[in-house]
Formats: structure tokens, sequence, C-alpha cells
């Protein structure tokens, strides 16, 4: 029997030129660098760089900077805390959703029995049956009761899950700052602000 050969570990690197590493970090956050935000626009550029990068097993995040290297001891506790508070806010959204989901779906299965007994009720009330309108109308609303609650346990919980998983990932990534007096970023990199 022929095993397949194990696959090397892959790693996707993101690289990001800054003047000053002061940029990656949230001017108006007075918290300790260690806990202090991220600049909006650099996080939105490594989430959107790495996202594009989720088959790779390891993540790497260059920063290459002109000044600011005595930020740099801290710019690598600061995204593993920026980006597991964003984690465990994602975790939270998350069950709430999926609690809000089993209670709508509580409410849409009353709702569906009650319309459907109503459907019973009304058919063997009136000799004829229900009128037409009335009973479609019925049914309607029973599986309309249903399909908004469904909907949010079945596919609603997907995007929030991977966004958690995202950032779960984004904190475990590894910051590397490289010191590049006087250069000017890469032509095929994008250089933040």
């Amino acid at each position: 029997m022929h095993l397949p050969a194990p696959r090397a570990a892959s790693a996707a690197t993101v690289s990001i030129h800054v003047r000053d590493l002061a940029q990656l970090f949230n001017s108006l956050d007075p918290s300790p660098f260690w806990d202090r935000d991220l600049d909006h626009v650099a996080a939105q550029f490594i989430e959107e760089e790495f996202n594009e990068k989720r088959s790779a097993q390891t993540w790497h995040l260059h920063v290459h900077t002109a000044a600011g290297e005595a930020l740099a001891a801290d710019l690598q506790p600061a995204v593993e805390h920026y980006y597991e508070r964003l984690a465990n806010s994602a975790r939270s959204r998350l069950h709430e959703q999926m609690r809000l989901g089993q209670l709508a779906l509580l409410g849409g299965v009353t709702i569906f029995l009650l319309a459907m007994s109503a459907r019973t009720i009304f058919a063997s009330a009136l000799q004829g049956g229900a009128p037409r309108m009335l009973d479609e109308g019925l049914i309607i609303l029973a599986w309309l009761a249903l399909w908004r609650p469904t909907e949010s346990l079945v596919y609603g919980w997907v995007p929030l899950y991977r966004r958690r998983r995202l950032y779960e990932r984004l904190a475990a990534i590894r910051v590397s700052v490289r010191t590049e007096a006087g250069q000017m970023p890469e032509p095929e990199q994008r250089p933040i602000r």
C-alpha cells in the first residue's frame, strides 16, 4: 500500500511598510502599547491580506519601518492582544446569534403549530372547509414562521465563525520588525498611509 507523502507546512507572509511604527497603533487610544488597539486602516489591511491566505498553516507579518524601533518589542504583544479581544468578541456574537436563533426557532415552531391547528379547526368547523385563501394563507404563514429561524441556525453562523477563526489565527501570527532607514516601500508592496 502506498501512502501519500505528507504535505509540507505552508507559510504565508505579509509585508507592511510604514514610516514609523506608531502608525500601526490607534493614536486616540491612551492604553500602554501592549494593550493598545491597532490603527483601523492597518488592522483592516492585515485582515484582508491574511484572509486571502487562509490555506497557509502559519502566518508571518513583516513590518518594514524607517523610524520607531523603540516600539518594536511592543508590536507582537499588541497584535496578539488586539486580535484576542476581537476573537473573544466574535465568539460572544456567535453564541448570541445561536441563542437568538434557537429562541426564534421556538417561536417559529409555536406559530407553525398554531397556524396548522387553526387550519384544522377551520376545516372541521366549516362544513365545506375553510375558504381556499384562508387555508393557503395559514399554510404560508406556518412555513414562513420557520424560514428565518432555520436560515439563521443553518447558515447565519458561518460568517461569524469564519471571522472568529480569522481573528484567532491573527492573534497567533509572528511579527517581525525590520528597520530600513531612508528606504521607500518596494513597488509590489502596498504601504499603509
